[in-house]
């Protein structure tokens, strides 16, 4: 059977120890990509925050320059504006501090690469031992198995859309139509990226609906 052409089912339809091999293969992948995802919104929440500074200075520099003389402005709301961005800079960096994403994204890279090198041995052994007896693939089966349950023990669970992603970039394998790939993508933005594209855009339009007469 060629390789486009498999499916984790035949993994799963198998031996106990075809089956661990899917397990850890599968984990290893939503760690990695736990540790994407951690690292992307980290990088977002820091553009935030700093798109959140430089409107909180722009409004503060409403009330000192006057750039166009046929706007008025309302220096109360101006001093308004300015209170509740102050506000809400400091309690959205206090709340996406507390988070430590760049933290939970070293865990869990640290914990694919643990998983890597057990899935590597599963892997030798397949591959390079000649025809093991019953006795030894249950021993390795047992020795691998419990290296595996320790190792996640250890960390964190993954998020839902980890496995996911992992599972959409391998859609044949994981017998995925176009439309599963696409409803994940979009779940994966939603999860990710939505929350801060709207605190950069939305803060901008209501300070000029609330200032500009």
């Amino acid at each position: 059977m060629k390789e486009n052409q498999k499916s984790y089912k035949d993994y799963l339809d198998k031996t106990f120890l075809e089956e661990l091999n899917y397990k850890i293969w599968s984990t290893k992948g939503a760690r990695f990509k736990a540790n994407e995802r951690l690292i992307h919104i980290a990088q977002l929440s820091n553009i935030c925050t700093s798109m959140l500074s430089i409107y909180l200075i722009a409004v503060g520099l409403l009330s000192v320059y006057n750039l166009n003389s046929a706007l008025e402005y309302d220096y109360n709301l101006l001093a308004y504006s300015s209170t509740c961005l102050s506000i809400l800079v400091l309690v959205f960096g206090q709340i996406e501090n507390a988070k430590d994403f760049k933290l939970k994204a070293n865990q869990f890279h640290n914990c694919g690469l643990e998983l890597s090198h057990i899935y590597n041995e599963l892997r030798i052994f397949k591959t390079l031992t000649l025809e093991p007896n019953l006795k030894d693939k249950g021993d390795f089966s047992r020795k691998i198995s419990d290296e595996y349950q320790k190792i996640l023990e250890r960390y964190e669970n993954h998020d839902s859309i980890d496995h996911q992603r992992f599972i959409a970039a391998k859609p044949k394998y994981h017998e995925l139509n176009w439309f599963d790939v696409f409803f994940i993508n979009i779940s994966y933005y939603f999860k990710t990226s939505f929350i801060y594209h709207l605190m950069i855009i939305i803060p901008p339009f209501i300070i000029l609906i609330l200032i500009i007469k």
